[in-house]
């Protein structure tokens, strides 16, 4: 009896022990419940968080879109309005060189009527050198061009730069005791000129291409200038090209150092200057473009005196002609290199 009471005992012990443990786990196991609730809580709440944040950003992305859309179409509007004045830049352009020709034309028109009954005051000589090379046949009319100068206090000197053709015939037959001649060994106009230069005699020295003819007022145009103006020591005139889309063009430009500097602005024929300037020398190593730069080497120190005139009319049409030749871009580049500045270079 005893024995058994001791076994029910010990039983009694055990499931007590295992109520204990029964409640510890379910203790335990409650507290994994309320810890797994409490995160469900947090999840949902940053679930909730990321929803917002998420619409917030693709609100964020559809504005960025529009903003996008918006800037694109001021770009293309902006454009469009770049174009628009671009052209009308062009236009405006075009607009001013056209006032700018009418202006110039009805200058040389008003001065033409008022020169030609002018009475000078003051009658400088004025030396006219023409050189000329194998153009026996075009020398004649440049010649006759000179003789029929409504100014007469004049003298030509021809450079016959070693014609081969018959030019030297054609000079003998020139009688006017105004009129002479040298001739040199073939060097080229730039050389055919200098040698000229050392040959005249006049106050004044004006230009003339075989090619070309004189306007018969040009020389009255010079002495009125040189004449009226001492203090000028270079100056330069319109003049006429024969065939611009078909029809005769003047050619006149206002003076301005920073346009010579990038391009001719008169032929050598609308060109003259005083006698003995040390600066009036043709640079021989030059072949079409010593006019240019004989303009930008007069005007240095001091700007040219602008003549509301015609000079000459230019010729397109003869054969043999330096304008655009072979070495237009090389004597370009000399010239650029001599008269300008780095900035000017590019």
């Amino acid at each position: 009896m005893r024995r058994l009471r001791r076994i029910v005992a010990a039983a009694l012990d055990r499931r007590h022990a295992e109520n204990g443990e029964i409640a510890a786990l379910r203790s335990a196991i409650a507290d994994q419940a309320e810890e797994i609730e409490r995160l469900r809580a947090v999840l949902e709440h940053h679930n909730a968080w990321l929803e917002d944040h998420g619409g917030a950003l693709r609100d964020g992305d559809a504005r960025a879109t529009t903003v996008e859309a918006r800037q694109a179409a001021l770009d293309a509007r902006q454009e469009t309005l770049d174009g628009w004045l671009k052209s009308h830049d062009t236009a405006f352009e075009g607009l001013h060189l056209r006032a700018g020709s009418l202006e110039a034309a009805r200058d040389v028109r008003t001065f033409t009527h008022w020169l030609d009954q002018h009475e000078l005051r003051a009658t400088p000589k004025i030396s006219i050198v023409l050189p000329t090379h194998d153009r026996a046949s075009l020398l004649p009319r440049a010649v006759a061009s000179v003789r029929a100068q409504r100014y007469p206090h004049w003298e030509l000197v021809i450079v016959d730069d070693a014609s081969s053709d018959s030019t030297p015939k054609v000079i003998a037959g020139f009688e006017d005791p105004r009129i002479r001649s040298i001739r040199v060994e073939h060097g080229g106009v730039c050389a055919a000129r200098n040698a000229g230069l050392a040959e005249v005699t006049g106050d004044v020295v004006a230009y003339l291409d075989d090619d070309n003819t004189l306007h018969p007022l040009w020389l009255k145009a010079l002495a009125w200038a040189f004449g009226e103006h001492p203090e000028i020591t270079a100056a330069y005139g319109g003049f006429v090209i024969d065939d611009i889309g078909g029809l005769p063009e003047l050619f006149l430009r206002r003076y301005d150092r920073e346009t010579l500097l990038r391009e001719n602005l008169a032929d050598i024929g609308a060109v003259a200057h005083r006698a003995g300037l040390r600066e009036a020398r043709f640079d021989e190593s030059l072949v079409e473009m010593g006019d240019w730069d004989l303009l930008l080497a007069l005007t240095a120190d001091r700007d040219p005196l602008v003549v509301p005139a015609i000079s000459c009319y230019y010729t397109t049409t003869s054969g043999d002609r330096l304008s655009h030749g072979p070495t237009y871009d090389d004597d370009f580049a000399a010239i650029r290199r001599k008269h300008s500045g780095p900035e000017h270079r590019s």
